[in-house]
């Protein structure tokens, strides 16, 4: 993606001041909490940002959602997967779309499973294409790829390298399956120390390993087989060679677990940079920060990898906390939708996440899917060229087909032409009977900027209405006053009102829920909208 695609989008950088890892210290309040929740969540539902804030700190928010996270209690496995009736693209589905309620109940579990199927990336598209592999079994593998990420996330990151790199998909997705002794195959050689320990580069830019090393690490990691019936992949000492190798300078005869602990202790510094380089670029901005990942790195090696441990130092930093990283990354067509769903409370009925799967096919980003083996270059750390991987998330195509599918997710997306309900949300962010302060109160709360930078459209007309009747905003910010008209709309501010019926339950004219769709729709078509 070269410069000129790159959309312009507001900007709160403020580089006078740049925190590090220490506690952040300042104060708990909605903006700090939002962020948090945001960041962690897929949007800011109200009840998480209202429980969040109510922690009291960062330090016990960051724990407390980190430790739900790791002590969280899965569910069930689907039907289909005890029984071993695996055998259709709709097994697949099933698995996107319990992942889609996942994020829309969840929080910090959700993300990481997110973070790692970037990390260790694995296509159900690529196994399903597969020569060799027995039928109707490859939406099962991807399923125990799934559990994976939940139930490993959030631990040691050695071993959940050791986990993945014997996981059943992984085994196939990267061709394991095909190394054996004699006929290497490097596939996975190559990517274990490429895209999920080490990089091709330290942080001085010297390289981490060589082409010998990938060599020796196939002969290694050879014997590795797959049982499409128990769905394990399982070690067949025939297949492997057991000659001695020679890795990253040390010799031996060595297998998959030698290499993934050689690699941990020959190259311990290079492993820590590396996965806390991406965890900062997915947590905290894509564009990294050197020196506080170097501290983060140094961290992560005195508490051996552990994960959550990790997260909670990161996000409970005062870097996470400046200002400047607050709507500085670009949403991810899962966190455009989810989040969009979560902010407006609403429910993804089975007929919806149909749609925000398509439409997230045709935003290059569908779930248990990514692009290449590198995963999607939109959560990576910059390439050599240094762009930001954000950027490809959207351009000037994409952004119309985000515009689009939010509105028909507002106006209805099927056939029942099911109109969305704002009234709702509308009572639980603010007062619905005051425009003025539902105006200012729904836009706070669906952007992450504060609104005087967001760019609001400027309305020169005056409030609709008897001029006798003007309504007093000498006190008001122009975005307020701006934001209030595109709201009202013909409806002059002082019919904007709730009446009561007689059992004294508040009800509102037609027109408001139609005001509000229009606005909403206003709001999520403005740049600061697609910043996170």
């Amino acid at each position: 993606m070269n410069q000129s695609s790159i959309m312009e989008f507001p900007s709160v950088i403020n580089t006078s001041y740049k925190a590090g890892l220490e506690p952040y210290s300042g104060s708990w309040n909605k903006t700090t909490a939002s962020h948090l929740v945001r960041r962690t969540h897929f949007g800011n539902k109200i009840n998480d940002l209202n429980r969040v804030r109510s922690l009291g700190s960062a330090e016990n928010a960051v724990n407390t959602l980190v430790d739900e996270a790791v002590s969280a209690v899965l569910p069930d496995d689907p039907a289909w997967y005890n029984n071993s009736t695996s055998g259709d693209i709709l097994d697949i589905y099933d698995i996107q779309f319990r992942w889609m309620d996942r994020m829309y109940n969840g929080g910090l579990l959700e993300r990481m499973m997110l973070f790692w199927s970037n990390h260790f990336a694995v296509s159900y598209q690529n196994m399903n294409d597969l020569p060799g592999k027995a039928p109707q079994s490859y939406a099962s593998h991807i399923y125990k790829y799934y559990k994976l990420l939940q139930t490993d996330g959030l631990g040691d990151f050695k071993e959940l390298v050791r986990a993945a790199s014997k996981n059943s998909a992984m085994v196939y997705y990267l061709n394991n399956y095909n190394n054996r002794a004699g006929q290497p195959n490097e596939d996975f050689a190559r990517e274990l120390m490429e895209l999920f320990t080490l990089g091709p580069k330290d942080r001085t830019g010297n390289d981490n390993y060589t082409e010998y090393d990938v060599a020796e690490v196939a002969r290694a990691i050879t014997g590795w087989r797959v049982n499409d019936t128990t769905i394990n992949s399982y070690f067949d000492e025939s297949r492997h060679d057991a000659s001695s190798k020679t890795i990253l300078g040390n010799s031996g005869n060595f297998d998959l677990d030698g290499v993934v602990d050689l690699i941990f202790q020959k190259r311990e510094s290079e492993v820590a940079w590396f996965i806390c380089r991406k965890l900062y670029v997915f947590f905290v901005s894509a564009e990294p920060d050197n020196s506080v990942i170097q501290d983060l790195a140094e961290y992560c090696i005195s508490v051996n990898f552990d994960i959550a441990a990790i997260l909670k130092k990161l996000l409970s930093s005062a870097h996470f906390y400046e200002s400047r990283f607050m709507g500085a990354r670009i949403k991810s067509p899962a966190e455009i939708f989810m989040s969009f769903l979560r902010q407006f409370e609403i429910t993804p009925s089975a007929q919806l996440k149909e749609y925000i799967r398509l439409r997230m096919q045709e935003l290059n980003e569908e779930l248990l899917r990514p692009e290449t083996v590198f995963g999607w270059s939109g959560y990576n750390p910059p390439d050599s060229d240094g762009i930001p991987g954000h950027y490809t998330w959207l351009n000037t195509n994409l952004m119309p087909s985000r515009w689009d599918n939010l509105t028909d997710i507002i106006y209805g997306y099927d056939e029942a032409g099911s109109l969305y309900d704002p009234i709702r949300i509308a009572e639980k962010v603010s007062d619905p009977s005051n425009p003025f302060s539902l105006a200012e109160d729904i836009a706070e709360h669906v952007l992450s900027l504060p609104l005087d930078q967001v760019g609001i459209r400027e309305v020169e007309e005056d409030f609709a209405g008897n001029p006798a009747l003007a309504a007093d905003v000498s006190g008001f910010p122009p975005y307020k006053i701006n934001l209030t008209k595109i709201l009202l709309g013909n409806i002059p501010w002082y019919e904007w009102t709730a009446n009561s019926d007689k059992d004294g339950k508040l009800f509102y004219q037609d027109t408001f829920a139609e005001n509000l769709r229009q606005y909403i729709s206003y709001l999520i078509q403005l740049p600061a909208y697609q910043l996170i």
